[in-house]
């Protein structure tokens, strides 16, 4: 798991009796060879890590998949840069391209692609207050050209006392949920609250305790 590198894909359209590669080109599983006609980018040959983050499906039915490539498992400045980086299948080739940096290899969040062509990041991508740790701070980062270029719209959360990481897309996701997370030391044990944001980036913290079926949650400032 430590020397986890290569990006592959694989589908199915018949619930996993046959599977397939992008091309439509059948497979049999599981994959044997570093050259499977299922690879999508050989990052052994540039001695990178790759750590998958979330997969989408464009208007085509093309997969778009996020995903975090490093130069080691261990943590630390030693690995970096830590690249978030997004395939495209455009329906001929697979588009590589990169989207931000954070500081951990399992930093985690989502790719949410909009019915009016934007693309959006939502995860840790900034420093947070355990630095190097799993987590940070939460930002969204946009792009309207299919991920060749990214802007941070908005940074989330910051002074933080602990990292928040592992950013959720809900099914059918809502505007006004559009994420959740939660929240924990990344040195030592520690309490960990639930978040979820819109789609704004709105952050809003879930109460620790309630006394009935509903609760009104904190807005973060």
């Amino acid at each position: 798991m430590n020397w986890r590198s290569n990006l592959y894909y694989v589908e199915t359209r018949d619930r996993g009796r046959t599977w397939h590669n992008v091309r439509g080109q059948p497979l049999e599983l599981p994959l044997t060879t570093r050259d499977s006609p299922a690879l999508v980018w050989n990052y052994q040959a540039e001695n990178r890590n790759v750590y998958l983050k979330d997969i989408r499906f464009d208007p085509d039915g093309h997969p778009v998949i996020l995903y975090l490539t490093s130069g080691g498992y261990e943590s630390g400045p030693k690995n970096a840069p830590r690249i978030w980086t997004t395939a495209r299948w455009t329906g001929t080739r697979w588009e590589i391209r990169p989207a931000t940096r954070s500081d951990n290899n399992y930093d985690t969040g989502s790719l949410y692609l909009e019915a009016d062509g934007a693309w959006r990041i939502i995860g840790p991508t900034e420093t947070g207050p355990q630095p190097y740790n799993p987590g940070g701070e939460v930002a969204m980062w946009l792009s309207r050209d299919q991920g060749q270029t990214w802007a941070k719209q908005r940074q989330m959360t910051m002074g933080s006392t602990r990292n928040h990481t592992y950013v959720r897309r809900p099914v059918d996701a809502h505007p006004d949920f559009y994420g959740l997370w939660a929240d924990g030391h990344g040195r030592q044990p520690s309490e960990s609250w639930l978040y979820f944001c819109n789609q704004q980036g709105d952050v809003f913290r879930l109460p620790r305790h309630m006394d009935g079926e509903f609760a009104q949650p904190e807005p973060v400032r």
